[in-house]
């Protein structure tokens, strides 16, 4: 990749940015917009609520190996913001090849058992060695299973914090991934589907947008820019994108590592001592937010997101972002629909906020009645 083309993508990725990347420069169409069966959104449809830490780096994940003792080697494999659901093919496959260069071993320990420990584990595995994964917990109670998972590397780095050589592995990482994923969408067992997606921006847009890295990852991506049409939206980007359900993904995941003899053990590690004391010389860490205290990752935050899961409502076929005062996004998934959009760092606590949900409700209701004609973009 060339200084531009690096450079194009930075600035493009900032932390809060919607899942899809803003279109490249194409011919407005004239065609009505589709036909949106709106969400029901109501207080009284809520099943559930949950908040998740995301493990966010202003610099970006980490892939590295190091030595950890005369006789173990650790490569680290964490630190992927709201995108580890997204990346983790790609950036397990460098994993990977950085365990290749640093050791001949075949033994291996992976420590975690959210999306980028099993992903890591079960290429590992695939690889033809011998896997024992450690972790404290295992699905369904991971920090990946709260991950929205529509497939975007959004909420992954601080542009101003990379340089060119991240962000070639950036792009080698994303689109290693979706590709990865893609072979999925074919089998209904992992929870993974295409699914149409609409950015509404408020922003009037400045001129025709160049080209990203990304664009292609994106099919049908395309910018509209008649409000007349879109219910007042100055800006709409549409296209498809991969959405995977992490309830159903991680299970089958977890079932793929297992039936290759992958192995499973639960424990806890509170020192480095006691990662020392594992049996297997090369140890891969995807402990995710748990790196900071564990191996002194001091650039580690929390990312605080929060989801509202409303009864399912299997007519919806289509999903949105949208900037009103705050990221807003709604996806359907078979067992729910899922409204969420925040990212707020250095926020430790777990439990719901009621003024978050009922900015949620409110602005989701809101997007609703727009996409249902019954209101306009400031009327």
């Amino acid at each position: 990749m060339d200084r531009r083309s690096a450079l194009k993508l930075i600035a493009g990725a900032s932390v809060g940015m919607a899942a899809a990347p803003l279109a490249s420069a194409r011919t407005p169409s004239l065609d009505q917009p589709p036909n949106f069966v709106p969400a029901d959104i109501s207080p009284r449809r809520i099943i559930r609520q949950v908040v998740g830490l995301r493990p966010f780096r202003p610099a970006g994940y980490v892939v590295r190996a190091e030595r950890f003792s005369r006789r173990k080697t650790l490569v680290h494999h964490y630190g992927h913001g709201g995108a580890g659901v997204t990346m983790s093919w790609g950036t397990a496959a460098q994993a990977e090849r950085a365990l290749l260069s640093a050791s001949n071993e075949r033994t291996v320990a992976v420590l975690g058992c959210g999306v980028i420990g099993l992903t890591t584990a079960l290429l590992l595995r695939r690889r033809g060695m011998d896997v024992t994964i450690y972790a404290q917990a295992l699905p369904p109670h991971t920090t990946s299973n709260i991950a929205g998972a529509v497939w975007g590397p959004s909420s992954l780095y601080r542009r101003e914090a990379v340089d060119e050589t991240f962000a070639a592995r950036f792009v080698d990482a994303a689109r290693v991934s979706q590709r990865a994923f893609q072979h999925f969408a074919n089998d209904p067992r992992y929870g993974v589907y295409w699914l149409r997606q609409y950015d509404f921006s408020l922003r009037e847009p400045s001129g025709e947008r160049e080209a990203q890295p990304l664009d292609h990852l994106y099919p049908g991506l395309v910018r509209h820019t008649e409000p007349d049409r879109w219910f007042g939206y100055p800006s709409v980007t549409e296209n498809h994108v991969l959405m995977i359900d992490p309830d159903i993904y991680l299970r089958a995941l977890m079932a793929d590592f297992e039936n290759a003899g992958g192995r499973i053990v639960m424990t806890r590690f509170e020192t480095p001592s006691d990662v020392a004391r594992l049996s297997e010389r090369v140890i891969v860490n995807c402990t995710g937010l748990g790196a900071r205290d564990l191996f002194g990752d001091e650039d580690l935050r929390p990312m605080r997101g929060q989801l509202t899961m409303l009864l399912p409502q299997p007519e919806l076929d289509y999903a949105y972002t949208a900037w009103e005062g705050g990221i807003l996004y709604m996806f359907p998934r078979r067992s729910s629909v899922v409204l969420g959009g925040t990212t707020d760092l250095d926020e430790y606590s777990t439990e719901p906020s009621a003024a978050e949900t009922a900015r949620q409700i409110e602005g989701h209701a809101r997007i609703a009645r727009r996409l249902a004609g019954l209101e306009r973009v400031g009327g």
